[in-house]
């Protein structure tokens, strides 16, 4: 029941805190200077008892932030929101205000803004003996806004793991995450409204259902109310980097079997997307393909057309090996990646 494999371990730990003992969250903030504003060492987020794992932040609009992670201070994992005001000081309930705490394990969240100086969080939930899509809103005052425990994105047979969200542009997010309903992983989406209604198919929408497996799915707001989703897939026996992208009302839009980002030999892994401002996205990657992991890149635009070098262009094929990157846009088209 928890993160077992090392994709798993990478999505789900991301860091922790282990100065008492006992894995805490803690966070700092460093100004244009370098220079650490908070308490020496860190601001504690959460002490609670038990482990607190995986946290994600986001902007809360004032200076400050929203952290959400998960919990053991129960009996299981659930999953606590925090935020900490531009002076560093906790602003809701102490060691964090609870958005599920529901039988069964709540793990690996996501957040992002709602834009209201609150935030919307997507987790992977076992409160039915397998693993779902729940999400839920909170206010800037803490307090969550939709069903308790969270509304239902997906409880398909099968699990529903490892969901990741993006803002839809009206208060709103839109939700993908990989799902087992069909016997292989496949990529599925839903879009959820400002009042916690789900608003496309009951279920979700195939973003990709080829065979074998598609999985680590990450996605990019399309500023249209629709979104961009790329993924790992692996219907050609390698893993490949495919994507698709579906509009405000829950409708694909590119060709039915998806763009191939890069069908290069070899495999090409963990995927991570930005958008380039114009109705498309930037994919970036690690790829086999030169016998080390190196960093390559594609940029797809509104239409499903790769923009640049067939298969990517190389971001770093320096020697050694490089792996897991990450990216954000640069604002003028482009996009800062990091590894």
């Amino acid at each position: 029941t928890r993160c077992t494999s090392r994709r798993q371990r990478q999505m789900c730990i991301r860091d922790r805190d282990n100065r008492s003992g006992n894995r805490d969250i803690y966070a700092q903030r460093v100004d244009g200077a370098g220079t650490a504003r908070w308490m020496t060492d860190g601001v504690a987020v959460c002490t609670a008892a038990g482990p607190q794992y995986g946290p994600t932040i986001l902007s809360d609009g004032a200076g400050g932030t929203i952290v959400t992670w998960y919990d053991y201070r129960g009996s299981d994992y659930d999953v606590y929101v925090q935020r900490l005001d531009a002076a560093g000081t906790s602003r809701w309930t102490a060691d964090g205000a609870p958005l599920c705490t529901e039988t069964g394990h709540q793990v690996c969240p996501e957040i992002v803004s709602d834009g209201a100086g609150g935030a919307i969080v997507t987790w992977y939930d076992y409160r039915s003996g397998n693993y779902d899509i729940y999400a839920q809103r909170v206010n800037s005052a803490g307090t969550v806004q939709w069903t308790a425990d969270g509304v239902a994105v997906c409880t398909e047979t099968g699990d529903q793991r490892h969901p990741v969200i993006v803002p839809d542009g009206a208060g709103g997010v839109i939700i993908t995450w990989e799902d087992i309903r069909g016997g292989n992983y496949d990529i599925y989406a839903q879009r959820v409204d400002a009042a916690g209604a789900v608003e496309w198919t009951t279920g979700g929408v195939a973003i990709c259902t080829a065979i074998l497996g598609q999985y680590s799915p990450r996605i990019a707001p399309d500023g249209a109310g629709g979104a961009i989703v790329t993924w790992a897939d692996g219907r050609g026996g390698n893993n490949d980097i495919y994507a698709q992208r579906v509009d405000a009302a829950g409708t694909v839009q590119w060709t039915p079997d998806c763009v191939g980002v890069c069908t290069a030999t070899v495999d090409q892994l963990s995927p991570e997307i930005a958008s380039d401002g114009a109705g498309g996205a930037i994919v970036t990657w690690y790829d086999y393909r030169g016998g080390v992991f190196d960093i390559y890149a594609q940029r797809v635009d509104a239409t499903g057309t790769v923009q640049w070098t067939p298969d990517g262009s190389a971001v770093c094929a320096a020697a050694g090996g490089q792996d897991l990157p990450k990216i954000v846009s640069d604002g003028v088209g482009g996009a800062v990646i990091a590894w």
